[in-house]
């Protein structure tokens, strides 16, 4: 087990679905954790990637803003 921090970004139909949104987000592989949920999969990203001031234009902190 790793000591990374993730930050969850929400929930996807399935594991090809949340790839996919990570892939389009530039997200390294590495740094996306998928885990099955009841509905589908969980997507959590490491914070570390995620951008810590707010300022960068493509930061993922606030998830996705076209729904789940």
């Amino acid at each position: 087990m790793s000591n990374w921090q993730f930050e969850e970004m929400g929930e996807f139909g399935d594991e090809q679905a949340a790839n996919r949104w990570a892939d389009r987000n530039r997200l390294d592989p590495r740094d996306v954790h998928v885990r099955q949920s009841g509905k589908g999969v969980k997507l959590a990203v490491r914070r570390s990637s995620l951008g810590d001031s707010g300022t960068r234009q493509d930061d993922l902190r606030d998830g996705r803003r076209d729904g789940w």
